[in-house]
């Protein structure tokens, strides 16, 4: 308190107050010290939870430090410009604070900015009963725009938050997990300018990896601005997310949010969710992302790759690479019968799909004017369906959600079916459009007709046989040099500008080739 008295009469003052550095110690520092040094290090997370921060200061903790059941959650805001950073320090092991299942959460911030938070472990299991709690929480209310919140290279693990993982529209249930941010309040629209979460692992997390939560998202369909305030400058790039119980990552109530070179890996594992979606989204931008063996289970809506979900409008996903997955590469979905729900214009391109189970593409319900162009998809021989032992597997399956999908089209795009029990199902979806795709392998009588239809082999250098990695994937799916597909396609307004491997993706005179990879350029 001393600290916080000095810093509030030299601004009464107009006196500088330099920003300080402050360090914590679990094994040899000592709450009666003034922190200014390693050798005079804080011990408790108590004492910086009692501390308001300034601007530029730095909160560094020691490596090798561990603390257990208690929460670490520093007072005070930065700016963008001079954010607080809460960091390491020292040669060893990140340190560690582990909530034990003792505390709903374990690191957070509320109504703050302006903060730099890396290089730490945060855990929060119990071995008793699960609780519904969370290990990192970052919270506003009725504050406006929320600036800078920066969390770089956490290890985010063992979090074991509630028993239930079935209730698919449970959102309180989805709200726990590992890392979770949260709008809420109705008095003044609150929503995150600049929130940045980079390099983290998530794993071992349920029921979700990170999700984000707004109670600014009605009136979207409207662009209301009294209700529909969402995020902005949101970035999510290079995490990892691994045995999460449900959704490794969902992102609510954004404008043109950045989701770029994560890897999910077995996601719902304990209950249904898809990989990853968007939800409440404008513009959201999914690429160079790789997501695999997201498992089904018994009586699951989900279990893909990746879903652009209902209530969005212009998401693209582009340049991900989607294998083993239990139900699919991608589901596009909007609930008819939802006052004001939609999902319009998603644009789907220049992606790899591998032995994907169930179904490769899904629409459901009432999606309106997706585009999926420039694919690559390779059903595998043994493709089943687990949803339903009986019925076949689906390569494209449009099904009902309270009504049927209108204006999906598919162009340029190379499907592989080695799978003799595969189908394509449209149901009563109307005004789809099939133009310059590239069919081989088994036909099914209910392929799609398409006026410019290619059934020849793509002379794709090792269908099947990627494995992991999207390196391995734009290796195995590269086109021979005599492949029908090159510059078989059709330029498309907006049509995008590389390949899944960065290649320029459009030729002279408007000439595009099939499926997810150009041809060498030489050619």
């Amino acid at each position: 308190m001393r600290l916080n008295i000095f810093f509030l009469l030299a601004i009464a003052a107009g006196t500088h107050v330099p920003a300080a550095t402050y360090h914590l110690d679990s094994r040899d520092g000592d709450d009666a010290r003034d922190g200014r040094a390693p050798e005079r290090a804080w011990r408790s997370t108590a004492k910086v939870n009692a501390t308001a921060f300034a601007p530029g200061d730095r909160l560094l903790l020691r490596a090798g430090s561990m603390w257990e059941g208690v929460q670490l959650h520093p007072l005070g805001s930065g700016t963008p410009e001079a954010p607080i950073v809460l960091d390491r320090y020292g040669a060893g092991a990140a340190p560690a604070l582990h909530g034990r299942g003792r505390v709903p959460w374990v690191l957070g911030l509320q109504n703050q900015e302006g903060w730099e938070i890396s290089n730490l472990e945060i855990t929060n299991f119990t071995d008793g009963a699960p609780q519904r709690h969370r290990a990192v929480e970052i919270r506003a209310k009725d504050l406006g725009w929320v600036r800078h919140i920066h969390l770089k290279n956490l290890v985010i693990h063992d979090v074991n938050a509630v028993a239930d993982y079935t209730n698919d529209g449970d959102t309180v249930a989805k709200s726990f997990g590992g890392l979770v941010t949260i709008i809420e309040g109705n008095e003044r629209p609150t929503a995150w300018d600049d929130l940045l979460i980079e390099g983290c692992q998530i794993r071992d997390s349920g029921p979700m990896g990170m999700v984000m939560l707004s109670s600014w998202m009605a009136g979207h369909r409207e662009n209301d601005s009294r209700t529909w305030f969402p995020s902005r400058r949101v970035v999510i790039r290079g995490n990892r997310f691994e045995r999460i119980a449900r959704n490794g990552l969902l992102v609510r109530g954004a404008a043109a949010p950045l989701i770029e070179r994560n890897y999910f890996r077995e996601c719902g594992w304990l209950g249904s969710g898809n990989a990853m979606f968007v939800f409440h989204c404008d513009d959201a931008l999914v690429q160079f992302n790789e997501s695999c063996f997201t498992k089904y289970n018994p009586g699951d809506s989900d279990a893909a790759g990746f879903d652009s979900d209902y209530n969005c409008r212009r998401s693209i996903f582009q340049f991900n690479y989607s294998h083993d997955n239990d139900y699919g590469f991608i589901l596009i979905c909007s609930q008819g019968g939802r006052a004001n729900g939609f999902n319009d214009g998603t644009i789907v391109r220049y992606n790899i799909s591998e032995n994907d189970g169930g179904n490769l593409i899904r629409i459901s319900g009432t999606v309106t004017n997706a585009l999926v162009h420039n694919n690559t998809l390779y059903a595998k021989p043994d493709m089943a369906n687990p949803r339903a032992a009986g019925d076949p597997p689906r390569i494209i399956y449009h099904k009902t959600w309270g009504g049927w999908s209108n204006g999906v089209s598919f162009f340029n795009n190379i499907i592989v079916n080695a799978c003799p029990r595969a189908v394509y199902e449209m149901g009563e979806s109307k005004n789809n459009r099939y133009d310059h795709n590239l069919f081989f392998g088994l036909h099914p009588p209910s392929e799609p007709a398409d006026a410019h239809k290619l059934t020849s082999d793509p002379r794709l250098a090792q269908p099947g046989q990627a494995g992991a990695g999207r390196e391995a994937a734009a290796l195995a799916y590269r086109l021979g040099d005599d492949s029908p597909a090159i510059r078989a396609g059709i330029a498309l307004p907006n049509h995008g500008t590389f390949d899944f491997a960065g290649r320029p993706a459009n030729a002279p005179g408007g000439r595009v080739t099939l499926g997810a990879l150009e041809a060498d350029a030489r050619r």
